[in-house]
């Protein structure tokens, strides 16, 4: 005996219910709350990156840069005893936001507790130097 039902009308149920509002959104898309929140962390940024003073900014960029070539994997807590105490308040993380965004680092999935006093211990991304085009590249 076959049945009269075509395989075309079988159909897969979800549960809609289980499913958040980020998880239902297409891939690459930015929750709303999220966007807003990146833009007032990248203005804070900016205006940190500007009070600072090229000269500052570019040396903790290449202590970073220098850094993760010899180390691998590094986060914030890496660089805090290194750098002097009159560091302008949240350059660090400036520093590091701005490689991040340039594609000069990469973050590898991993988080580690801050050792900054202030953060009370909150999670930090953990980063590596991005491999280089020509090491990338498929062996010809």
């Amino acid at each position: 005996m076959t049945s009269s039902t075509p395989a075309a009308a079988v159909h897969t149920v979800r549960d809609d219910a289980a499913t958040t509002p980020e998880e239902a959104a297409p891939p690459g898309a930015v929750h709303l709350d999220q966007f807003r929140a990146q833009r007032r962390a990248n203005r804070l940024l900016a205006r940190i990156r500007a009070a600072a003073g090229r000269d500052q900014l570019a040396l903790v960029q290449e202590l970073i840069l220098d850094h993760g070539l010899t180390e691998g994997e590094f986060s914030a807590n890496d660089f805090r005893r290194q750098l002097p105490d009159d560091l302008p308040h949240g350059l660090l993380g400036a520093a590091v936001r701005g490689l991040a965004a340039s594609g000069a680092i990469t973050a590898t999935g991993r988080t580690v507790p801050s050792t900054a006093p202030a953060t009370h211990g909150h999670r930090i991304t953990v980063y590596r130097i991005t491999a280089a085009p020509e090491e990338t590249a498929p062996a010809a």
